[in-house]
This record gives structure tokens, sequence and C-alpha cells, in this order.
């Protein structure tokens, strides 16, 4: 039996390792993740008792900037320049050439482009890929409940979307209680975590308006599954905040967010890698759109270790991006479910057949009969009636109509 998530998500993923080069990046962003993560929580632990691990947790900088430049090579068509298709070894020796490159790079961009490196990191990788996640996560959401659409609406139903709904309240409440006894955060963790919770909140309001106006409709059970998944993913960001960054390692964290990186992976990479088959002039290789992806998510990555660096509260470090996250998904998830309603509208606008009597046909315009262009038929010199006053019919004629030549000019 074939799961249409698991599908997606495997030829998504796919991308990333179908060719030696490909294969190769994959290697180093792997390579770059790992010591990127283990150097955030070095600087976690040792930032004060060794300043000298800010360099170690910069220097992760130099992964994203050498993906961003091998993905502009790639778009435009150099890039061969960066990787070997056929061999691993000359792979190697034009990653450590474009890695000094890329460390140059970074170092000229904090010293002499700083707004320019705030706004490629934070503006672009940062918060692009949290973006990305929003999206993603909503649209498999709503793929999720096409595949269980609940068919015909009965009471029944009815009453579990209301259920649903009433969870929802429940879940996002719940979080935000459990996560302050337990775990005791500072004023600045419960403020962030109270108002993501009032957001998820006012966002599962709002889809229960759209739900009551939608539940005699096959779109009630993706606005319903929708608000369930959202409050979920609230929930889960809000007992992070709470929680606060745990530099130790926990297996539990590590395991959910390499799979958040993977399934936003699987996401871009298949969305991007699809304009490789269209038939367009702006046609994105799968090179650029494995490099690009890569791009995104170790600048997301680098970006949050530098915030967990620099937060001076020790309950915000490490949970910058779980803010971020409480903050956009309901607003992105707002902004899918109009689109989900939009483009339902729209289709079962275009499958209603068109009733016969609502037909109407358009006519012709008719011509006047002393404007028509048709040749009149020539009346025979036989027909002409022998009347007594033919003479004066023949001179009203020659008075009142106009002469062939005057009758040629006007057509």
């Amino acid at each position: 039996m074939e799961i249409p998530f698991l599908t997606n998500f495997i030829e998504g993923l796919k991308l990333f390792f179908e060719s030696k080069k490909l294969r190769w990046f994959a290697l180093v962003f792997f390579v770059g993740a790992f010591f990127i993560n283990v150097w955030e929580r070095l600087g976690a632990l040792l930032g004060d008792a060794f300043p000298g691990i800010a360099l170690l947790v910069f220097s992760g900088g130099i992964f994203p900037i050498y993906f961003m430049l091998v993905a502009f090579m790639s778009a435009i068509g150099l890039g061969r320049f960066v990787v070997s298709e056929e061999s691993y070894k000359r792979s190697f020796i034009y990653t450590i050439v474009w890695g000094v490159i890329s460390a140059f790079v970074l170092i000229g961009m904090v010293f002499f482009t700083f707004p320019l490196f705030i706004f490629i990191f934070v503006g672009i990788t940062f918060l692009g890929w949290i973006g990305f996640q929003s999206y993603f996560a909503t649209r498999t959401s709503l793929s999720f409940a096409k595949s269980v659409d609940t068919g015909k609406r009965s009471i029944l139903i009815g009453f579990l979307y209301g259920a649903i709904y009433i969870f929802n309240y429940a879940v996002v409440i719940g979080a935000v209680i459990v996560g302050w006894i337990l775990f005791t955060p500072s004023l600045p963790a419960i403020g962030f975590a109270i108002f993501g919770g009032l957001l998820a909140l006012g966002f599962n309001f709002l889809n229960g308006m759209i739900l009551v106006a939608e539940r005699n409709k096959s779109t009630a059970s993706g606005v319903s599954i929708l608000g369930l998944f959202i409050s979920l993913y609230s929930a889960y960001f809000i007992y992070n905040v709470l929680k606060g960054f745990d530099p130790n390692l926990d297996l539990v964290s590590i395991a959910i967010s390499i799979a958040f990186i993977l399934y936003t992976m699987s996401g871009i990479g298949r969305t991007l890698s699809s304009r490789a088959d269209l038939d367009t002039r702006f046609k994105m290789s799968r090179d650029f759109a494995a490099t690009f992806t890569y791009f995104l998510a170790s600048g997301f990555m680098f970006v949050d270790s530098v915030f967990t660096l620099i937060i001076v509260d020790p309950s915000l470090q490490g949970v910058i991006s779980d803010v971020i996250k409480l903050i956009l998904f309901p607003f992105i998830a707002f902004i899918m479910v109009l689109y989900y309603l939009y483009e339902s509208r729209k289709k079962l606008k275009e499958a209603e057949p068109v009733e016969e009597g609502e037909i109407v046909e358009e006519k012709e315009p008719s011509i006047p009969e002393e404007e028509s262009t048709e040749p009149e038929e020539p009346v025979e010199k036989d027909e002409i009636p022998m009347d007594e006053d033919l003479g004066t019919i023949g001179e009203e004629q020659d008075e009142e109509s106009p002469s062939d030549d005057e009758f040629e000019e006007e057509e």
C-alpha cells in the first residue's frame, strides 16, 4: 500500500543522492551540520570560561557561504569547477579550495559589508528556512486531510470537528501551563510562550469560524485537520521555549531536529527540482536546487548557533528559532487555509456541469434591409406590372431613386 506522505518524502530526498556530485554535496552538508551543532553546544557550555570558542562557532558560517558560492556557480553553468562528477578525490580537493575562498568571503562580509551579511544570513537563510518549514508543514497537513476525507457529512462527523476544535484550545493552553510548572522559566520565556500561545488560539478561533461556514462541504476536513496540526506544532514550540536550550546531548530533540531538516529538505528539493522538467526559459538545474537547499539549511543552523552564543539570557539561548516558528506558523497557516478554500472553490466551479436551460445562444445581429449589402434579385421585364400610371411610376423612379452610377459610388 502506497502512503502519499512517505512517497513524496522519499522522492524529494532522492534529489540529493541521485549522482556522485550530489552525494558529495550531501556529505559536505552533513559534516557541516554536525560541526555547527557541536560548536553551538560547546559555545553554550564554555562560552564564559573559554572566549575563543566564539571563533569556532563563527567559523560555522564557512559552510553556508560555500554552498552559496557553489549554488551560484551551478546557476551559471560552471558547476564542474566546484565538484567532480567522476572522482571523489578531485571533489575533495575542489572543496578544500572553495572552503578557503568561503572563509575569506565570510571575513570580508563581516568587516566590510556587515549589513549584507545580516541580510543574507538572517533575512534569507534563517527566516527563509523557517518560512519554508511553515509552508511545507501546512501543505502536508492539507494533503493528509484530503487523504482522510470523511465523505458524507453527518452528526457524528460534526461532533468530531467540534471535539477537535475544543482539543486545539486545550493542547495549547496545556503546553503553557505544563511547561511553566515543569521548567520554571524566566519571565522573557514565559512572555514569548504566552504571546505565541495567544497567536495559536487566535488562529484556532478564526479557523473555527471558517469550519462552521464549511461544515457541509468537502473542505471541512482539511480546515479541521489543519487546525489540529497547527495547535500541535505550537504546543511543541511552546514546550521548547519554556524548557530552554539543553547543551547536553538530548536524543529526542536531536531526532526531531533532524526530522524537521530532512522533511523541509525534501519539500524544497522536490519543489525546486521540478523546475528542471518544465518547458520554460527559466529552468533550474538539479545541482542548483540541491545546493540552494543546503545553503538555506546550513545558514539557518549557523544563525541559530550564533544566537545561542550572543544571547545573554540563558533561558532564551538556543530557542530563538522556536520563538520565530511560534509566531510565523499561525500566520502562514491562515494564509494557506484561505488559499486552500480559494482553490477548492475554483475547482468546484470548473467541475460543475452547465444546465441546458442556462445556455444562451448568441444571435447574430440582424442587418437592416436598407443597409443590406446583398445584391437584389434583378426584376424581369415581364414581371413589371403594366399599369395605367406606368409612365408616372417611371418618372418618380427617375427623380427619387439614385442612378446606377450613384449606386455604385455608394457601394
